[in-house]
């Protein structure tokens, strides 16, 4: 018999696709994959996408009874692993209305419970099914269906139980459709929040609670008070012994003063213990680049290299410093200087995929923070049980990131609480940056925006946090797919650099060294273009760090530095 599949349209598993099992005039049951594994959920028809196109009974009386009466099975047995989920959550339901004394405490009681509930169950399930083979399997399907619905407290326990609760907390689910509207004719306050809603909140507030009760335990086995104590000033007094010479040597190769920011990334770094360093190699990331001669400030390059190439992908605008890796397809983050000599803030992006470098803001630390709050949102998309206890290995997981968080707010951020998701939706770029654009700069394909004054010839909008799709494919065709436009755009670019208007040169030569694809061609017009708008905009830094990476782009790995 060919399968037949619903989409279900209201209740719980609104969206999901479900297959049919049986129909039986408005009432249907199907089977709907949850966490991995088919389970059966009855229906009304008209919880269904196209109500009319599902048989009026399915499966045909010609299959017989054989198939009704498994899926009556079925139900049965998914109603005794509902019950125990039923069971489980009046353990809070019966708290709801107490004051919340130890929260840690109470999550270990209900724990304890649904180990006890979870056995009981598992013995109810079993001495059911059996009963079921021998008192209900035998009869024709029509009768048995009579008798299951006839004693719901033996065949239908989740049923039974659901009832037993309407009845013993009235108005478990807050007001009724017509009670809500109601209250907004008449202008009724608010009600206080209905039994199940305090219930999950005790819930979620035990286990949290718990949580954190078992994190201190851990942070104690893991970094007693005293180290932590002792790892940051001697970090920082390192980092201040170490200042000088690495300022000095940075400040003679590449020209440019680096932040403060950068310092208290590397006491950061210094300052944690295996398990923060665990941490944040989870988050795949490591100090790379730039960071490599903190050091050994004195350490040379391979011969006939430039250091200034050391780090520097190959599409690399001369303005980012690499100063720590990503892990994943190349992602790296540099430091963005627009002068060649103050550093603007932090970009990043993934060489080895799509995206470009963004609006460069922040510091390093910041963007450590950026990087483990969204490890922290995927730790709690992880985490698909928030009725049981942690996953063992998900606790320790989320116990160093907590470690990682703590240790770095101590240097930066101190004041921003927020986690996850909630840490981006607060800490994201401006509405007005994301509407509009950063005002002082014109739009580029590689993301990061050109700081410099004037109107191009190239009709550009203003840098957003990400690049106009339209924009960006419409100029990377017109320069990939059409050299005689191209040959006409770097003339005219270089012309107006030439006459004091150094914009359309330093994007173009910054969209141009973005796209350059191996194209020796698209290479050499970028760094003419960078080269000659930089040191007409007095950023001679960057024109040397564009001829170096010029002459280097072909090299066949970023690390460039002797072997120690």
């Amino acid at each position: 018999m060919e399968r037949q599949f619903v989409r279900i349209v209201e209740g719980p598993f609104a969206g999901c696709d479900a297959e049919l099992v049986s129909a039986d005039g408005p009432r249907l049951t199907a089977r709907v994959p949850v966490s991995g594994r088919q389970t059966t959920v009855d229906l009304h028809r008209d919880q269904v996408e196209r109500p009319e196109d599902v048989p009026v009974r399915w499966p045909g009386e010609a299959e017989g009874d054989r198939q009704d009466l498994a899926v009556l099975r079925e139900r049965t047995a998914a109603q005794y692993d509902e019950l125990a989920h039923v069971k489980r959550f009046d353990f809070f339901l019966e708290r709801a209305g107490l004051p919340e004394e130890d929260p840690a405490r109470e999550w270990d009681a209900y724990t304890a419970s649904c180990a006890e509930i979870d056995a009981q169950v598992r013995r109810r399930k079993a001495a059911a099914l059996e009963a079921f083979d021998q008192e209900i399997a035998p009869l024709p399907a029509a009768e048995a269906s009579r008798r299951v619905a006839a004693d719901p407290g033996r065949w239908l326990p989740a049923e039974a139980a659901m009832a037993e609760r309407r009845s013993r907390f009235p108005g478990i689910d807050g007001p009724t459709a017509e009670e809500r509207l109601q209250a907004a004719i008449f202008g009724a306050s608010d009600a206080a929040p209905a039994p199940r809603e305090r219930a999950h909140h005790r819930r979620a507030a035990a286990r949290s609670a718990a949580e954190l009760r078992d994190y201190a335990v851990w942070k104690a086995a893991n970094r007693p008070r005293e180290v932590g104590e002792r790892a940051r000033p001697a970090a920082l007094a390192q980092v201040e012994r170490e200042r000088a010479v690495v300022e000095d040597r940075f400040a003679r190769d590449w020209g440019f003063a680096l932040p403060g920011s950068i310092f208290r990334f590397r006491a950061f770094l210094l300052s944690l213990c295996p398990a923060g360093k665990r941490a944040l190699d989870e988050l795949e990331l490591a100090p790379y680049g730039i960071m490599d001669l903190f050091t050994d400030p004195g350490r040379g390059t391979q011969a006939g290299i430039d250091v200034r190439v050391h780090g520097r992908y190959y599409r690399d605008p001369p303005e980012f410093v690499t100063f720590m890796h990503g892990g994943t397809d190349g992602l790296h983050f540099g430091l963005w200087y627009d002068d060649g000599r103050t550093c603007a803030g932090v970009a990043s992006y993934y060489n080895n995929d799509g995206g470009g470098v963004g609006l460069p803001s922040g510091t390093p630390l910041e963007a450590v923070r950026r990087r483990l709050e969204w490890g922290w949102r995927d730790l709690e998309d992880e985490d698909d049980e928030p009725a049981g206890p942690l996953d063992p290995d998900l606790a320790a997981r989320r116990h160093r990131l907590r470690l990682l968080r703590e240790v770095l707010m101590t240097f930066e951020t101190g004041d921003r609480d927020e986690q996850g998701r909630d840490y981006h939706d607060t800490y994201g770029p401006s509405p007005e940056v994301c509407e509009r654009g950063a005002p002082d700069r014109l739009e580029t394909l590689d993301g990061g925006g050109a700081l410099v004054d004037g109107d191009p010839a190239i009709e550009r909008g203003r840098q957003r946090p990400w690049s106009d799709y339209d924009f960006c494919m419409t100029l990377q065709k017109e320069l990939t797919g059409d050299p005689a436009a191209r040959d006409a755009l770097v003339a005219e670019a270089l012309r107006r650099c030439a006459a004091g208007l150094p914009a359309d040169a330093l994007a173009l030569g910054r969209d141009l060294h973005w796209i350059s694809a191996g194209d020796p061609g698209r290479e050499a017009q970028a760094n003419e273009l960078l080269t000659t708008a930089y040191r007409a905009l007095g950023r001679d830094n960057l024109a040397a760090i564009a001829e170096a990476h010029h002459r280097h782009r072909d090299l066949s790995q970023v690390h460039v530095l002797e072997t120690t």
